[in-house]
C-alpha cells in the first residue's frame, strides 16, 4: 500500500517565519504559499510556473577549461603535431613553426573576469613560419565527447573564453563533427596586443544531417587557429558541408618569435547567453580528466620520472629459489572512456619495463586491459626466493 507524507507547516527554528505547503506535495496541485520575502536571500532562479530556470549542473561541456589539470607535464618544448598538453587539450601543426606550450600564471584578473583562475595555457612561438602554405595549419584543439555533445546538439550554443595574443587582428575558431562533413567557422578579434580580452561567440543549432557521434567518440571538435592555410578556409558563421576551420581573415600568429597566444576560462554551453564561468571542485575536475588519461604518478609528477612514490607493487617472501613470473592487477581511479592505451615504466622511468627482484629494466607485458583496469606482468630472469614486481603506468583513452 502506498504511503503518504502530509505536512501543513514548516516553521523556522526561531519562529520568525513559516512555509505553508498545500497538499499534495507532487503533481499539478503542489504549491508553496506564505513565504515571507524577508526570508529569501541571495539570487534565486527564475520561476515560470512549470519549472525552475537558471539552475544547471555542469553546464560547461569543456573539461579543464580553467587549465588546472596538467597530468602529462606543465611545459612541452618544440611540441610535435598532436601533442597532448593540459588535460583534454592538444596542439596541432603542419609547417615549420615551432612552439613551446606551457602552463602560465598570467590570467585575467578577478576584476576583469569575476573569477579567480590560477592558470592559462600559453603557446610561445620559438621558430617562425613566415608564409603559411595552403595545407599548413597551427591549432589548439579540444574534443567534446559525444555523450557531452548530445546535451547541446541541434540547439543554439555559446562559446566564451578569455584570450591574450601578442599579434592583433582576426582569429578563428572552427567546429567540426566526427565525420568531417559538417563544420562551422567563426571569428574573434584581438584588439590590443598582449591584453586579456573576452570573446563571446554564438553558434546556431547544429544540423541533424551529417555524421555525428552522440556516444563515446568525438562529438564535436573545436580548433583555435594560430595560422590556417587556404585549404581549410570557409565562409564564416554558417554550417558548411566541408572540413574547414578558418576564414581568409585569419592572421598568421606564427610569423614572429615575439608572438604569444594565451587562452583561459573556456566555456561551451547551451543557449545564446554566455553565463558566468563555471568553477567545478578540483576532485570532480580531476576525475573527469581521468576518464581520458590517468597515471600512477602523483598529480604533479610527469610520466617517465624515476621514483617509487605512488607506484604499484607486489612482493612475497619465502619461496624456493627459482626464476619467477609475477603479475599485478591495476585498478584505474575512474572508469575510462574506452579500453586505454597503456605504457609501463620501471622505477627508473624507462618505458616498456618494470622493476623486479633482479632490478629495473625487466620487460613488462600488459594484459587484459579494460575500462576499469589491467594486469602488468614481468619475468625476473634469475633464481631468487623473493617475488617482486613494481613500477608505474599511464593509461590513455583520449579522443
Amino acid at each position: 500500500m502506498a504511503s503518504t507524507l502530509k505536512i501543513d507547516t514548516i516553521t523556522t527554528p526561531d519562529g520568525t517565519g513559516n512555509i505553508t505547503v498545500s497538499r499534495p506535495l507532487s503533481g499539478s496541485g503542489a504549491s508553496l504559499t506564505s513565504l515571507p520575502a524577508a526570508n529569501l536571500t541571495g539570487t534565486l532562479p527564475a520561476i515560470n510556473g512549470s519549472s525552475l530556470t537558471g539552475i544547471s549542473a555542469q553546464k560547461n561541456v569543456i573539461i579543464n577549461g580553467n587549465f588546472d589539470i596538467w597530468q602529462r607535464g606543465t611545459s612541452f618544448a618544440a611540441a610535435a603535431d598532436a601533442t597532448n598538453t593540459a588535460d583534454r587539450w592538444q596542439y596541432q601543426k603542419s609547417g615549420v613553426m615551432v612552439h613551446t606550450i606551457s602552463r602560465d600564471t598570467d590570467v585575467p584578473t578577478v576584476a576583469e573576469s569575476g573569477i579567480l583562475s590560477q592558470y592559462s595555457l600559453k603557446i610561445d612561438c620559438t621558430t617562425i613560419d613566415a608564409s603559411i602554405a595552403a595545407s599548413e595549419r597551427c591549432w589548439l584543439r579540444y574534443h567534446v565527447e559525444g555523450y557531452d555533445w548530445s546535451k547541446i546538439a541541434q540547439r543554439a550554443f555559446t562559446l566564451s573564453f578569455w584570450h591574450k595574443h601578442t599579434k592583433t587582428g582576426t582569429y578563428c575558431v572552427g567546429f567540426r563533427n566526427n565525420g568531417g562533413d559538417r563544420t562551422y567557422v567563426t571569428e574573434y578579434t584581438q584588439t590590443t596586443t598582449d591584453t586579456w580580452e573576452k570573446a563571446t561567440i554564438n553558434i546556431s543549432a547544429s544540423p541533424s544531417g551529417g555524421t555525428w557521434d552522440y556516444t563515446n567518440g568525438i562529438g564535436l571538435m573545436l580548433n583555435w587557429g594560430l595560422a590556417t592555410g587556404s585549404t581549410f578556409h570557409a565562409t564564416g558563421d554558417v554550417w558548411n558541408s566541408s572540413n574547414d576551420f578558418g576564414t581568409s581573415n585569419q592572421v598568421n600568429a606564427c610569423d614572429s618569435t615575439s608572438n604569444n597566444f594565451r587562452i583561459a576560462q573556456v566555456q561551451l554551453e547551451v543557449g545564446s547567453v554566455a553565463t558566468d564561468f563555471e568553477i567545478r571542485d578540483h576532485v570532480t575536475e580531476l576525475a573527469m580528466c581521468q576518464r581520458y588519461f590517468c597515471k600512477s604518478y602523483n598529480i604533479d609528477v610527469a610520466p617517465g620520472a624515476s621514483g617509487t612514490v605512488g607506484n604499484y607493487k607486489f612482493d612475497s617472501d619465502g619461496h624456493t629459489s627459482s626464476d619467477y613470473t609475477a603479475r599485478h592487477h591495476l585498478q584505474f581511479p575512474v572508469s575510462m572512456r574506452t579500453t586505454p592505451t597503456m605504457v609501463a615504466y620501471d622505477t627508473n622511468g624507462t618505458s616498456g619495463t618494470c622493476t623486479m627482484e633482479s632490478g629495473a629494466g625487466r620487460t613488462a607485458t600488459i594484459n587484459q586491459q579494460g575500462c576499469s583496469g589491467a594486469i602488468i606482468q614481468g619475468t625476473n630472469g634469475a633464481a631468487v626466493t623473493t617475488r617482486v614486481i613494481q613500477g608505474h603506468y599511464t593509461a590513455s583513452a583520449e579522443l
